[in-house]
Formats: C-alpha cells, structure tokens, sequence
C-alpha cells in the first residue's frame, strides 16, 4: 500500500498554488528544480483508477456462449500427431539450433 504523503496548505502561497493548479490543469509532471540540482516532483492527483474486484465479472454473455460452444470441439484430437506436424514445420520454416 502506498504511504500517506504529508499535506502542506499552499493557499498563502500564490506562486506555489499557481504551480499546482498548472499541473493539475495540464495532467502534466512537473520537476522543480534549484540550479542543477533536482529538488522535487510535483505531479497531478486524480481520482484512484477504480480496480474490478474479484467478484466482477470481466467477460460478456457472448464470451459465456462462445466458451460454451467450444466444449467437446477438440473430442477427436489426436496429441501425438499433432506434435509430429509441428516438428516436421519447425524444420521447414527455421534451421535446427545444435545445443
């Protein structure tokens, strides 16, 4: 979990709520800096993206029919001559890596 940042009221100061207005206007981060020196980030807050809890359902009615439709689909599948195919590709669309 993320830690609780410190607050600091900038409404007494005009430059700094400009600042922050400014970025929270653009969406855009901004680096302040002191000569060379990089003092800090001031980035936009918005709203927490909203996470789909475990219980919401991330799939539609048609996903549920199409899942569906494909039970029993690969009944007659047959694993080993399957495997023998793909190997006989694999040699013909890439040369064989010798370990």
């Amino acid at each position: 979990m993320a830690r609780e940042l410190a607050p600091i009221d900038v409404t007494s100061d005009p430059e700094l709520l400009r600042l922050a207005e400014e970025v929270r206007h653009s969406g855009k981060s901004r680096l302040l800096r002191r000569g060379g020196e990089d003092l800090a980030v001031l980035y936009p807050v918005g709203p927490a993206p909203r996470r789909a809890s475990r219980k919401e359902k991330r799939y539609s009615k048609a996903d549920d029919d199409a899942f569906l439709a494909a039970a029993g689909t690969w009944t007659d599948f047959d694993l080993d001559d399957f495997l023998k195919r793909n190997e006989e590709s694999r040699t013909l669309s890439r040369p064989r890596v010798e370990l």
